[in-house]
């Protein structure tokens, strides 16, 4: 019996053509798919460089725009700072808080003339450092009639401008009422001095819209005497109220009024 010859299988020798040709496919759609989105974001980058480019130089950076000479200096740098300002023109009670305090003083007294068309008195309004921050001192007759509570209408404008700048601030104050030995029914300063400083405290909150959450009241009576009250200019010096502003340590002339 014949044998069967056996024919060896042919080698199959392309089949890495199909697995090259898929991975030459792959490559070519990844690069295809690159250079799409170079060519989308390009006018994108190109639009937000300049716009940078604005940014700085608008405040005053050193990138110039496209075509413009790069300086990286207007001037020359400076060779050194200066000397360091000595304790007494910084700091807590410092000349700058000085010179703030000063400024605030002319300010409010002009509001006053401004706003009420009435001329001042030396000492009817002042401005003077506390060590929680500082006060404003009217006196009586700026706010109040004698012997009365009540706020003098053409004061109005005055204080209702006081509040508002008050109120920009965002710093916790305390009105305070003083009055004098002589002042008050049945001779009781007290009620007096707790009673103009409420009415006060209730005109800022209502008619300024100072946060009732951040301003306090309080009535001395005669109990905090600014000169003795046995001449009448001494009793006018303590009828007064003052608007206590806690500043929390910040540089006076940081504050803005």
């Amino acid at each position: 019996m014949a044998k069967k010859v056996k024919h060896e299988e042919e080698e199959k020798l392309e089949r890495w053509l199909v697995s090259y040709a898929d991975f030459i496919t792959l490559l070519f759609a990844f690069f295809t798919v690159l250079y799409a989105l170079s060519q989308a974001d390009k006018s994108k980058y190109k639009q937000a460089a300049e716009n940078i480019q604005r940014a700085f130089l608008s405040s005053g950076g050193i990138f110039p725009l496209k075509g413009a000479p790069f300086t990286p200096f207007e001037k020359a740098p400076d060779q050194g700072s200066p000397a360091p300002p000595s304790p007494s023109d910084v700091g807590k009670f410092g000349k700058s808080d000085d010179q703030a305090v000063a400024k605030m003083r002319e300010k409010i007294q002009e509001l006053f003339e401004k706003s009420t068309g009435l001329s001042l008195r030396a000492g009817d309004i002042d401005v003077y450092r506390t060590e929680t921050g500082f006060k404003i001192r009217l006196q009586e007759d700026v706010i109040f009639k004698p012997e009365s509570d009540k706020i003098r209408r053409n004061s109005i404008p005055f204080l209702y401008e006081i509040g508002k700048r008050l109120s920009r601030m965002g710093m916790p104050i305390q009105v305070e009422g003083h009055s004098d030995s002589t002042e008050g029914r049945h001779g009781d300063p007290w009620p007096l001095s707790m009673n103009r400083a409420y009415n006060v405290v209730r005109f800022l909150i209502e008619a300024s819209k100072f946060p009732s959450n951040n301003i306090s009241v309080g009535g001395y009576g005669d109990s905090r005497p600014l000169a003795s009250s046995d001449t009448p200019e001494g009793r006018q010096r303590n009828r007064r109220v003052e608007i206590s502003v806690v500043t929390n340590n910040q540089p006076l002339s940081d504050s803005p009024w």
